[in-house]
């Protein structure tokens, strides 16, 4: 007995499979089109903060978490930026350079070092554009906790299916700090 199914359901599923393709990759041209919108808005707003005040988005960022925390170290700048304490560590020793902060060691323990803005540091932060942190942080920051998970699982996915992949930029800025 020949169970073959009929001519036409064959060529009814290859259409499908077609426009489904078709639909796919249109979906995934609209995705590109987000993410180069995030990507283009964020490039913007660090253009915006380096022409206001003369310093990076990351600079910038920094500024203010130090001056959100009286007593922050490295370490702690480094998890509140989600960055490499070496990132951090660079960006501190660049931002004590131009007069923005100073180390100050603990009087408690010696060999603790807090960073501690200075008031041309303070200066900055009075003459930048908000959001300080940056706008796709804080765009992220305020998003539903469910929207939140259901974006970073759909990102990690995707990053999984990417052939090549920069993971170590996870720990890194993202402007030109």
């Amino acid at each position: 007995m020949n169970l073959k199914p009929p001519e036409f359901l064959n060529e009814y599923e290859e259409m499908t499979t077609k426009s489904i393709d078709i639909a796919n990759k249109q979906l995934a041209l609209e995705t590109l089109k987000l993410f180069r919108i995030i990507f283009k808005s964020t490039n913007r707003h660090f253009h915006e903060i380096e022409k206001a005040v003369g310093i990076g988005g990351a600079s910038l960022w920094a500024i203010s978490e130090i001056a959100e925390n009286s007593e922050i170290t490295i370490t702690d700048l480094a998890k509140s930026m989600s960055i490499h304490q070496t990132t951090a560590s660079n960006l501190v020793d660049k931002l004590e350079r131009s007069g923005y902060v100073q180390r100050i060691r603990s009087t408690i323990d010696r060999r603790v070092v807090n960073i501690k803005l200075t008031e041309f540091g303070r200066s900055i932060l009075k003459n930048a554009p908000a959001p300080y942190r940056g706008i796709l942080p804080d765009a992220l920051i305020k998003m539903e906790t469910e929207q939140l998970s259901l974006l970073k699982n759909n990102l990690s996915s995707l990053i999984s299916s990417m052939d090549i992949k920069e993971l170590n930029a996870a720990f890194e800025t993202l402007g030109n700090d």
